[in-house]
């Protein structure tokens, strides 16, 4: 490993250590956003001519609410479109990716849950539940885009796609209540180019743009439910609250609260001065949907772990894992089941609970989670609106303290993902928008300048795209750095399953692949990861559990091929599949 140089004496120095710390993508986002301050307090009148005409051809779009979405949604579908020759649909690889696909195809054949199978002790793996049901441990909203997916075109990736246009919609309509126009037109396009191309949220399975498109329902629905007074906001937002509640439900919670806080102190204010009930109208049809799906849950649960009030999440940290969800909460006292590398895995998870124990550990704990959202939503090249919104909105109680709560809440959380705070994403962007807001103000003799810089942080958030697009055309290897924690780039796709599928489906099945269990096996993948309906399913993936009950399990599967695979990280392709038992010699 080459080591960098701390502190950096050259820029060459300096750039190597912005590449080591955030990822080649963000240093260069970090070197655009500084060439735009450098221009704006320079030469703040480039390009001006070309800006003021780009502008007025959008003008008839840019206040037309409806033609905006329209144009919004295209431009999603069509960034992503652009690199499907080169980036294609993409592969589960992580556990939690394959355990929203078994729940998403669940939902598809029809169930909330699968019996569990008498030899399950075979099938365990990461984030699934056997017992009482086979089910992944997740709410139910996450696999839900999936499900819809593979419903309408047979495919779970064409849902997360959906997903990420009705966020591009969403936010822009969202913002239609929070900012002016265009600034709404300008937010949605840049969630699309942010988010609509090579971030983990397309280029996986996840479902981080499902969770936000919830939020911005609920905050969109707000201002409307306070100016206009309409129920048909409430279902909106009410809506959204299911969207949360049935995916992310704590951080949704930690979103709701302030919102109510709001509408009850606007129905107070609306009630003694004018002695009308009309917000109650569109609270009241929030709350029935927020109580259907409420109801939906309870039966979720019955249905995945036998107890209307336990939830799928809860049984499996007990059975598998060595950390809680919250830094405040008990140390686990799980049954710490499965395989040998199984617990491996927890064990490396459980990591991050650690830092309950030490003051240092907790403050790097609170500044890695505000760095990394900045750094997923926000990014260097956006940071001079996000920051001027930050004072153009000091005075609006509900955007700071919505988001002060948030992140308090956030803060008490174990690990550090985007999708755990995808529902704070529209408070951050109307932050956004309002700064664009008010660098087009026009207001004292730095005009020039902040218009300039309004204009050219989304030219240059177009422009560092260039850097993933040539490098994903011309084949180079994956941006350094690249992880579920930067904007860019998307996680590798899964190579290993692809290609054994792809080699056992290629001659008469069906398969059995027993995996061998050693400590070479990869602690952040698991081969053993099967269909709902396991004993239709054409490839079989399961755990040597020892001679006999490998044997029981081959005469269960006794029409089928068996294949032993094992891992060997020291060779080419890594593994081995060695053939046990062709199909026309089973008894």
């Amino acid at each position: 490993m080459n080591k960098v140089a701390f502190p950096p004496r050259s820029a060459s120095e300096l750039v190597s250590l912005l590449e080591h710390l955030l990822g080649v993508f963000s240093a260069a986002e970090i070197a655009l956003a500084l060439l735009v301050l450098v221009l704006s307090l320079t030469v703040p009148q480039l390009g001006a001519r070309v800006f003021e005409s780009f502008e007025r051809r959008l003008g008839s779009l840019a206040h037309h609410p409806g033609r905006q979405l329209i144009a919004v949604g295209m431009m999603a579908v069509a960034v992503r479109a652009l690199m499907l020759p080169w980036l294609g649909v993409p592969e589960p690889l992580v556990h939690d990716e394959t355990s929203i696909l078994l729940q998403a195809q669940t939902f598809a054949a029809g169930r909330l849950a699968n019996p569990t199978h008498p030899f399950w002790q075979h099938f365990e793996t990461i984030y699934v539940n056997q017992l009482p049901s086979y089910a992944s441990m997740y709410f139910p909203g996450r696999g839900a885009p999936l499900a819809a997916g593979l419903v309408v075109a047979n495919s779970a990736w064409l849902g997360v796609w959906m997903s990420m246009v009705l966020l591009c919609m969403g936010a822009t309509w969202m913002l239609q209540g929070w900012v002016s126009l265009p600034m709404a037109l300008l937010g949605g396009m840049l969630v699309a180019l942010r988010l609509g191309m090579f971030s983990f949220w397309i280029n996986s399975y996840y479902g981080g743009a499902f969770i936000a498109l919830g939020a911005m329902l609920v905050i969109g629905a707000l201002p409307r439910i306070l100016d206009q007074r309409r129920w048909r906001f409430g279902l909106v937002m009410g809506l959204g609250a299911v969207i949360l509640m049935t995916s992310r439900p704590y951080e949704g919670a930690l979103l709701c609260a302030p919102v109510a806080v709001v509408m009850l102190a606007g129905l107070y204010r609306q009630r003694r001065q004018e002695g009308d009930w009309q917000i109650a109208k569109a609270a009241f049809s929030a709350l029935l949907l927020v109580g259907a799906g409420a109801a939906f849950l309870l039966q979720y649960n019955v249905a995945t772990t036998g107890n209307a009030l336990k939830t799928p999440y809860e049984l499996n940290r007990a059975t598998y894992a060595a950390a809680p969800a919250f830094l405040t909460a008990a140390p686990l006292a799980s049954l710490k089941q499965g395989p040998a590398h199984f617990q491996k895995y927890f064990s490396i998870e459980a990591q991050g609970y650690q830092a309950r124990y030490s003051p240092l550990q907790l403050l790097r704990s609170v500044l890695a989670k505000l760095f990394y959202s900045w750094n997923f939503y926000i990014g260097a090249i956006l940071s001079t609106a996000f920051f001027c919104g930050l004072w153009a909105c000091r005075r609006d109680a509900f955007l700071w303290g919505g988001s002060a709560f948030f992140f308090v809440g956030y803060f008490l959380e174990t690990w550090n993902f985007p999708q755990y705070t995808a529902p704070v994403y529209p408070l951050l962007l109307i932050f956004m928008m309002r700064g664009f807001d008010w660098l087009r103000r026009p207001q004292g003799r730095r005009q020039p300048m902040r218009l300039f810089l309004s204009r050219a942080m989304p030219l240059a958030s177009v422009a560092v795209l260039a850097l993933p697009v040539t490098s994903y055309i011309l084949g180079w290897t994956s941006l350094h750095g690249n992880s579920i924690q930067a904007v860019c780039c998307t996680e590798p796709y899964d190579t290993v399953r692809p290609a054994l599928r792809k080699q056992l489906l290629g001659s008469p099945g069906p398969d059995l692949v027993l995996v061998k269990n050693t400590m070479r096996n990869p602690t952040e993948y698991e081969l053993v990861n099967n269909e709902p309906d396991i004993d239709r399913a054409p490839i079989v993936w399961a755990h040597r559990l020892g001679p006999a009950q490998d044997e029981r399990l081959q005469a269960y599967f006794a029409d089928r091929r068996v294949w032993e695979f094992e891992w060997l990280p020291d060779t080419e392709p890594g593994y081995r599949l060695t053939l046990l038992r062709d199909r026309r010699s089973a008894p």
